[in-house]
């Protein structure tokens, strides 16, 4: 099951990667969108903690969601219990705000599997 609500962000178009990670990067588990499986979040641990330092330093408490913005995709996270995360990497095109609405839906069914 937690497999299977992992790999709907697949079907939203311009997903092409998703993953649960922990605090220091590692991934728990991954899906993709296309046969190409040439992409890790492993080694995300420093952005997290660079993450989470910024929203305690701007007294902002913990971070629920954050994306990095590029010309060919965008990266999103998104918090949940017990330090993990979902990591969600898309295309040039992607559709933030339905990607942002089914992580916020989504994320403490996903919570509970883990």
């Amino acid at each position: 099951m937690l497999q299977r609500l992992l790999a709907s962000f697949c079907q939203i178009p311009s997903v092409r990667f998703a993953a649960i990670i922990d605090n220091i990067g590692n991934e728990l588990m991954q899906t993709y969108s296309t046969k190409r499986q040439d992409v890790s979040f492993m080694d995300f641990g420093g952005l997290l903690q660079t993450i989470d330092m910024s929203s305690k330093l701007c007294s902002m408490g913990d971070a629920n969601q954050c994306w990095i913005e590029s010309m060919n995709g965008t990266i999103l996270l998104c918090a949940l219990p017990d330090r993990k995360y979902i990591a969600i990497l898309t295309d040039e095109t992607p559709n933030i705000g339905r990607i942002s609405y089914e992580l916020d839906t989504k994320k403490e069914a996903i919570a509970e599997f883990i």
